[in-house]
């Protein structure tokens, strides 16, 4: 009885879970799809999400069901298999993330940065103080 009602949890949970999901894929993929039309009226390029974002995406996603999968083991009294996959799973959550923000402080750092070896970029140049004409 016991099983029945957990696994009924899990199927509601699952569903609302599903359509809240899903609708908000929906509204995300329509808004994209203007976003593409409009830039492909004007002849540009459409810009590709980075790869290493789809892949920590996926480690999140993966790693939160595992989550609830020991969630759902330790409601069948599945303790020590639950507190494992926890484990397991946290660290799918955590190291992933924790990586892609390591990698995106050290590009950003890498971007803003005036390095020696770059040599003076444009951006570092003076803008002439005197009006176009005027000396």
């Amino acid at each position: 009885m016991k099983i029945l009602i957990v696994a009924a949890c899990a199927l509601v949970v699952g569903i609302a879970l599903g359509i809240v999901f899903s609708a908000a894929t929906i509204r995300h993929l329509r808004r994209r799809v203007k976003e593409l039309r409009e830039i492909i009226k004007e002849g540009l390029p459409p810009e590709r999400p980075e790869t290493m974002k789809r892949f920590v995406w996926a480690c999140v996603i993966n790693g939160f069901a595992w989550v609830w999968c020991s969630y759902i083991l330790a409601a069948l009294d599945k303790v020590q298999i639950a507190e494992e996959l926890s484990k397991v799973a946290l660290a799918e959550i955590i190291v992933p993330v924790a990586v892609y923000a390591f990698k995106s402080g050290v590009e950003n750092l890498s971007k803003n940065n005036r390095w020696p070896d770059r040599g003076d970029t444009p951006e570092a140049e003076p803008e002439d103080t005197d009006p176009p004409g005027m000396g």
